[in-house]
């Protein structure tokens, strides 16, 4: 993450995932900051409107069409109205809208300025003809949300509420109780209890299912609409009422919020001198947490470590700076974003002067591993640091940007993409692996993620295939644990970094070829 110098306000967060519940959201991108946007002062109509359309003019990665975002803007504040009685025709010479005895004629252009007019012109058109079915708030945020559809897939408007939400979720702490839930035959299941937490505490376990809070029921309720009851401000109250399946006993549970870690690392010691450090995501937590599991790691002695960066959708780009710095020589190339204007490149490289760039490392990522990952990913493996093991990552290649509106609702834009160390955009096939796992094909399993868009890249030179079917044989060959609670990826990465005894990328390929022979039936 780059941070600009302030302009007129304060630069702000925004998210990566939910915080208090787990889920696999979309690739949210690698996150910066930047100032308030500030909208022109001689009309209030429209206003956070104009703030987007100066944003999206001064930084998006791409010059703008002018057309296409103002026909989009105005197609969907016009579909908005939803109301009989409205005719729109379009013509070369421009499009008409009719509503009764009352008419406008608007052309749009490749003019910022004319197309403003004739915005502003539509805009009060609608509200003048139809102001008992909508309102200005209305037009105005669904001429953004035409805006935001004709820029790429990332950049996203999030009103204040979730603008919020997302600034909370991207420090990593939140006022809570300590619990990650999801939405299991529709109902709100916890599936994992936070160390230390006030559900810890209270005895809630995993498999419990929340049937009321604050003495309202669930039923039909969402994840999201649960996650903001349970959240609030740290030493208040909520009450849950809490079903035990196990039992068929529901219990009160009267828990006191209080500032909640999210866990964006997990440590586990495998013996033999290995441990398997995951990362969940790229919070501003993140690389704190994992200094603490690499201080851990030296209490346990271990001096070969498994990187599982899978299902990890990304996050803050300085976050994926520090966590790839402890795994490089301090200077090396990690990442270079480059935006729209050729000046505006930017280098990051590794931090530390103590590392680990002489221990065997093995990185795992999958078709979820997304942007920041794939920072961390792509730099360990143009460095010759790692092993990258998995399937091919998401190919998620930008950076965006998140700016507050003067109304406190939020900006996420696309402001720059960003380039591997050897120079490549990994947008079309994603951080390909050297060891590749590749899934077998069954009837009735549903489209590997990922795998279809990158079923066209070029293996690196001497990597490896293997079927996941030939490594579960392998495995049990082997007398490795290959159940529903196994990890084969983890398994054989283990293996691997145990049968190579020196830290070359070259050796330790050959020692996996080696073990890979064995696997061909």
């Amino acid at each position: 993450m780059k941070f600009k110098k302030p302009m007129a306000f304060h630069r702000l967060l925004t998210a990566l995932f939910l915080g208090l519940f787990l889920l696999l959201p979309g690739p949210s991108g690698d996150v910066q900051f930047s100032n308030t946007a500030q909208a022109g002062f001689f009309n209030s109509d429209l206003e956070i409107f104009e703030e987007v359309v100066g944003l999206v003019a001064d930084h998006y990665v791409y010059a703008p069409n002018y057309k296409k975002i103002f026909s989009g803007a105005i197609e969907e504040m016009t579909r908005s109205v939803k109301a009989d009685g409205l005719i729109s025709d379009a013509s070369a010479s421009g499009a008409l809208l009719e509503k009764g005895d009352s008419s406008i004629r608007y052309r749009v252009s490749f003019s910022r300025s004319e197309n403003m007019h004739a915005m502003r012109s539509v805009y009060q058109f609608l509200l003048k003809n139809f102001r008992e079915t909508t309102s200005r708030d209305q037009l105005e945020t669904a001429g953004i949300a035409g805006l935001m559809n004709a820029l790429d897939d990332y950049s996203v408007y999030m009103d204040p509420t979730n603008f919020e939400r997302s600034m909370r979720d991207t420090e990593g702490q939140y006022g809570g109780v300590g619990m990650v839930i999801t939405l299991q035959d529709d109902r709100l299941t916890i599936i994992k209890i936070l160390k230390n937490s006030p559900s810890s505490r209270a005895g809630i376990l995993p498999k419990d299912i929340i049937t009321q809070v604050d003495g309202q029921e669930l039923k039909g309720l969402g994840i999201q609409e649960l996650a903001d009851k349970l959240r609030g401000h740290p030493e208040t109250i909520v009450i849950l009422k809490v079903l035990r399946p196990a039992t068929g006993i529901s219990q009160l549970y009267t828990l006191e919020r209080e500032i909640i870690s999210v866990e964006a690392v997990e440590y586990k010691n495998l013996d033999d001198a290995v441990a398997h450090i995951r990362i969940t995501s790229f919070s501003k937590q993140t690389n704190d947490q994992l200094e603490e599991a690499l201080a851990q790691a030296e209490q346990d002695h271990v001096n070969k470590f498994i990187l599982d960066l899978r299902d990890n959708p990304g996050g803050l780009l300085t976050q994926s700076v520090k966590v790839a710095s402890h795994f490089l020589a301090r200077g090396d190339l990690i990442v270079t974003t480059r935006g729209r204007n050729p000046k505006d490149v930017q280098s990051y490289e590794a931090l530390y002067r103590d590392n680990l760039k002489d221990r065997p490392v093995v990185v795992l990522i999958n078709g979820h591993s997304a942007s920041a990952s794939e920072i961390v990913s792509g730099s360990l493996k143009d460095a010759g640091n790692a092993l990258i093991l998995g399937t091919n990552s998401y190919g998620k290649g930008s950076v965006q940007t998140i700016f507050r509106m003067s109304d406190g609702s939020g900006l996420r834009l696309t402001t720059s993409k960003y380039y591997t160390p050897s120079g490549i955009d990994i947008t079309l096939h994603g951080i390909v692996p050297e060891i590749q796992l590749e899934p077998d094909l069954t009837e009735g399993r549903g489209e590997i993620p990922g795998l279809k868009k990158h079923r066209g890249a070029a293996l690196p030179d001497g990597s490896i295939r293997i079927k996941e079917s030939e490594l579960k044989k392998f495995m049990e060959k082997q007398k490795v644990k290959t159940g529903e609670d196994a990890d084969l990826w983890v398994s054989f990465a283990k293996m691997v970094l145990m049968n190579s005894k020196h830290t070359t990328k070259s050796h330790a390929l050959a020692k996996a070829r080696e073990l890979v022979k064995a696997m061909h039936y």
